[in-house]
């Protein structure tokens, strides 16, 4: 229902339909007016006349003229005595006169089509008689049935206009606009892309061509990321190989120096590794190694792997399990690395007396600590490279801002999703599973 086409489909097919119902309601109302105006005027004029010339001659033969030229007409004639007394009327249109309609003034006597079976107008000769005029109302009605059936006709062709319509915004706008959306989402993935309405000669096409323009710059500088990426990394492991070696040296001979360069060189070593672990993952040929595992023991047996680190800073690791087996198809190395950077991140940030919770079920594994959580507006890019939540965090606690870049990497390549949320006393971050085969 949010839709755009579906928005302006309804927005033009009702506003169209609503000003062609008002605008035919005021024309028929108009055309009717004037039509039973111009009968009754009509109606009125045809009884003066027939009045006039009985009042110069009121004979029987100019009666029997008078009626004679009404029988032949769809109008009728009652002429009506002094007395009060029909004369002669045509067709028998005597039988249908009324009392009221002889104490009328010149006029209308009857004007409502709708109500009644005649339009009736009287008109009063110089002598005392009477001449009144009947118009049957069948075909008022006739006639303005035939109008409402030219209406419903317009309106039908107006349906089958506003169904091409929507036809031709579906194909012509909404559509080619569905289409580079699709391309976006694939543009945000890397994907180089060509979208088929660039050809177009008008302005969606100079958008189909400004986002393929888009997608060519994007590739050229994730090609070129890419390989300094892997070209800084390959430089620097050999030099800080021999910086770590020699620094060592210096350790032994019991250097304060020797320590402070040693310490850094690990630190730096640590951040190349993360750095090659990125570069290798961006990599066209870089897949994983997927097998059915059952999740509850793999847990298990992480949890067992890093309590110790967990009971040396005093936090409690605390695991739930779900009471059903979880087998989903995962790289047993890569997933291990996903769990143990979520547990150090969280043992990092959680103080000493507090909790971590490991909660696995069969949609989704939860790492939550007690940490005090994070602004929410820092959220969002907790999993972008290189990005630290507090750029001024001391060294015991301070990293580089790649392990849960990698952590999002290696979740995505199985086809899972990873997001974080403030919990109550801390931060909670979900791996969704349901996009990972099992």
């Amino acid at each position: 229902m949010s839709k755009l086409s579906f928005k302006i489909t309804l927005f033009y097919f009702l506003g169209i339909l609503v000003i062609f119902i008002l605008s035919s309601a005021v024309v028929y109302n108009i055309l009717e007016h004037q039509q039973v105006e111009s009968e009754l005027e009509s109606l009125q004029e045809r009884g003066n006349s027939h009045r006039d010339v009985l009042s110069n001659n009121f004979d029987q033969q100019t009666i029997n003229h008078v009626v004679l030229m009404e029988e032949k007409a769809m109008t009728d004639v009652i002429i009506v005595g002094k007395n009060n007394q029909i004369i002669e009327s045509s067709n028998d249109a005597g039988r249908f006169l009324q009392k009221n309609w002889i104490q009328q003034k010149d006029g209308i006597v009857e004007g409502d089509w709708r109500a009644g079976k005649f339009l009736v107008t009287i008109s009063h000769a110089s002598n005392g008689n009477k001449v009144i005029m009947l118009e049957p109302t069948k075909y008022i009605h006739h006639l303005m049935g035939e109008l409402k059936q030219q209406v419903a006709f317009s309106l039908f062709l107006l349906m089958l206009f506003l169904l091409g319509s929507v036809y031709f915004l579906s194909y012509m706008i909404i559509k080619p606009l569905l289409s580079m959306k699709e391309a976006t989402v694939k543009l945000s993935k890397g994907e180089m892309l060509k979208i088929k309405e660039s050809d177009r000669k008008d302005e969606v096409g100079d958008l189909a061509r400004a986002i393929t323009k888009l997608s060519v710059d994007l590739q050229h500088i994730q090609n070129t990321r890419k390989q300094f990426l892997t070209s800084i990394t390959h430089e620097l492991r050999t030099p800080i190989t021999y910086i770590k070696g020699y620094a060592g040296l210096l350790k032994k001979d019991e250097s304060r120096f020797g320590d402070i360069i040693y310490e850094e060189s690990e630190r730096l070593q640590v951040l190349i590794e993360d750095l090659f672990e990125l570069a290798r993952m961006e990599e066209p040929h870089f897949q994983i190694d997927p097998e059915p595992t059952e999740l509850n023991q793999f847990l298990k047996q992480i949890s067992e792997r890093v309590r110790l680190k967990f009971e040396e800073k005093q936090v409690r690791l605390v695991l739930r399990t779900d009471k059903k087996n979880i087998v989903k198809d995962i790289d047993h190395a890569r997933f291990d690395q996903v769990l143990l950077n979520l547990l150090d991140n969280a043992l990092k940030y959680t103080p000493a007396q507090k909790s971590v919770f490991l909660s696995l079920d069969d949609q989704r594994i939860e790492v939550m600590d007690e940490g005090g959580g994070v602004q929410e507006e820092t959220l969002p890019y907790l999993f972008d490279r290189f990005y630290r939540v507090d750029s001024s965090r001391n060294r015991e606690t301070g990293g580089a801002g790649l392990g849960l870049a990698i952590t999002k990497e290696i979740v995505e390549a199985h086809n899972g999703n990873i997001t974080a949320t403030n919990a109550e006393n801390g931060l909670k971050v979900v791996i969704d599973l349901r996009g990972i085969s099992g």
